[in-house]
């Protein structure tokens, strides 16, 4: 028996294989990790850019008050992400309706721009996960605006 058991010790058939189940997985986990940081910083980049073009651009969806056209005016920028159109909490107000403390979006106010208000335009939207076992991710994007007389 310890003849058996010594030369199994010896053996080193397979190690390979062994060694990559251990490491590759890190590896694996790792490079995922960067792919999906790389998602949710580029959709972040992305709805930022699309926010602030639907509230400081002529749009007269924005002005009057009509959410959808909005809604699909920023879900047309937005790349990798799951079915945008109805994901997007998205709201816009007078900025003097905001309190100084935190509030989370409730995507459900959205009012037409008064000439001469400054409104604030604030929108978020989850981000596909690559990695297993990860939680939801979202991100939110938000800009400020008035309509001009």
């Amino acid at each position: 028996m310890s003849v058996r058991l010594g030369s199994f010790r010896r053996d080193i058939a397979g190690s390979t294989a062994v060694e990559f189940a251990f490491i590759g997985m890190i590896f694996i986990t790792l490079l995922l990790g960067i792919l999906q940081f790389a998602l949710v910083f580029m959709a972040q980049i992305y709805l930022h850019d699309a926010v602030s073009e639907a509230a400081t651009g002529q749009t007269t969806a924005t002005y009057a008050g009509n959410r959808a056209g909005v809604v699909s005016q920023i879900c047309s920028r937005m790349f990798m992400l799951d079915n945008c159109d109805s994901n997007l909490l998205l709201e816009a107000q007078p900025l003097a309706n905001y309190s100084t403390a935190e509030q989370p979006i409730s995507g459900a106010t959205f009012v037409a721009a008064v000439a001469g208000t400054p409104m604030l335009m604030r929108a978020k939207v989850p981000v596909v996960t690559v990695v297993p076992g990860l939680s939801q991710l979202k991100i939110s994007a938000a800009a400020l605006y008035a309509k001009r007389p």
